[in-house]
């Protein structure tokens, strides 16, 4: 009986004890007087060792390293691509859908860098532990999943405990080997000081242009923002194209750019219009075409680079600005169905000159297909295998640019399903849509 007894007292042990998680210890600091800057000595090693996980918007968690913003606003349990949802959610695009860190925060982001049991002894955050995970376990073992659908995504100590617990050696970096004892001491410092960012004048320097290329955007602006239909059509069109390029001035070769709407002009500060499209209404009386420094690491994946210079303005008022137009200049609102057909929205404009603007930038168009900001590609391209040809017709021989009756009598079967993002995937399944494709194929 007392045999008995003590086996139940054993399994019991051994199922309150034995089958627990080991508890997440603080990690102790040790201080020194040496001074830590974030840009000098933290962001190298953020830059070499994390970036080129943490950077596009399919970063795990959408932590992203690659600007202290994205550090400051942490990481989130929402998955930002999802196969098996049918209908949007609200977007959470660094830099656009939020302004401050408690704003993200309200959108369900936390804190990866500061820890509520935090003291003078240890730091307690999230980055902290996984950085010393992979110091104590070094090894690299099980598959890897850069991509995986079920990330835990730990906010808190508990969940940190279940993280460490179930993925054996998954510290961090994921899947590489640790960072080097003298980069592991200045993160470890630099966490225990409060993770603090660049100054207010490391910030401004930052985000300011270069006097070069003050000059050259200036000029861009000035071009984009003239009021007659004739520039604001034509400033319309390339901005909806262009949304996505990393605008270089070759005044200033080491500086990128994207072009934004902002609610307010030159020379004040740009307030960006957080629209998910770049043919959405605006919804603000009057807007501004501007420009807005990359201050982000450069990642391959999202730099796609268009140069401009005095001779590409030159050719834009070539093709666009001198040729007589098809339908006298006129202004055109943002009526949803419109604006999501360019064939219709652009109609105006002569379509051989826009046509010559595709071809002229033919390579940064094939290049939004295939990289730009989903960085998810399985969701996107997995009908492109790594080589294929892409074929271009002879404006001067194409049907669609030499016939304006049949371009007309298209418009309704050249409109795609992207009128509302939350409905787009149930539309692009819709009959409605391959029915009106065969429409075009057959006319033509």
């Amino acid at each position: 009986m007392k045999f008995v007894h003590f086996i139940s007292l054993f399994l019991l042990y051994f199922l309150v004890v034995g089958c627990s998680a080991p508890v997440v210890a603080p990690v102790k600091v040790e201080l020194t007087k040496e001074e830590i800057n974030y840009l000098r000595d933290v962001k190298p090693i953020l830059d070499k060792r994390c970036v080129s996980c943490h950077s596009c918007y399919n970063a795990p968690c959408q932590a992203k390293f690659s600007s202290f913003e994205g550090i400051e606003r942490g990481a989130t349990k929402i998955v930002a691509y999802d196969a098996m949802r049918l209908r949007a959610i609200d977007p959470t695009r660094l830099f656009i859908d939020a302004k401050t860190t408690d704003e993200w925060h309200s959108k369900g982001f936390y804190s990866t860098t500061i820890s509520a049991d935090s003291n003078e002894t240890h730091n307690d955050s999230t980055m902290m532990h996984l950085l010393y995970d992979k110091k104590i376990n070094p090894d690299v073992i099980g598959s890897y999943s850069p991509e995986s659908d079920e990330l835990i995504c730990p906010k808190n100590k508990e969940e940190l405990n279940e993280y460490i617990d179930e993925k054996e050696n998954h510290g961090m970096p994921y899947g590489f080997p640790a960072v080097k004892e003298r980069e592991y001491a200045t993160l470890a410092q630099w966490l225990h000081r409060g993770a603090h960012g660049p100054t207010e004048e490391e910030q401004k320097r930052l985000e300011s242009p270069s006097k070069a290329a003050a000059l050259e955007i200036q000029k861009w602006e000035a071009f984009l923002n003239k009021e007659d239909a004739k520039h604001s059509v034509t400033a319309r069109y390339l901005y909806e194209h262009l949304f996505l390029a990393h605008w270089n001035f070759k005044a200033a070769p080491t500086e990128f750019y994207e072009i934004v709407r902002s609610s307010t002009p030159y020379p004040q500060k740009v307030e960006v219009i957080s629209s998910i499209r770049p043919y959405d209404n605006p919804n603000v009386e009057k807007f501004y075409y501007r420009f807005v420094k990359i201050h982000s690491t450069i990642v391959f994946k999202t730099h796609m680079v268009v140069e401009f210079d005095d001779e590409k303005l030159d050719r834009f008022k070539e093709l666009f600005i001198e040729p007589e137009w098809i339908e006298k200049p006129h202004y055109i609102d943002y009526e949803v169905k419109m604006s999501a057909n360019p064939f219709v929205a652009f109609y105006q404009i002569p379509s051989k000159s826009r046509y010559q603007f595709l071809l002229d930038n033919s390579h940064y168009i094939v290049t939004t297909f295939i990289r730009g900001p989903v960085c998810r590609g399985q969701m996107a391209l997995n009908v492109i295998h790594d080589h294929f040809w892409v074929m271009f017709a002879d404006p001067e021989t194409d049907l669609y640019l030499n016939n304006l009756e049949f371009m007309k009598a298209q418009f309704d079967n050249l409109s795609m399903p992207i009128e509302t993002s939350d409905k787009a995937l149930l539309k692009t399944f819709n009959d409605a849509y391959k029915n009106k494709y065969e429409k075009y194929f057959y006319a033509k």
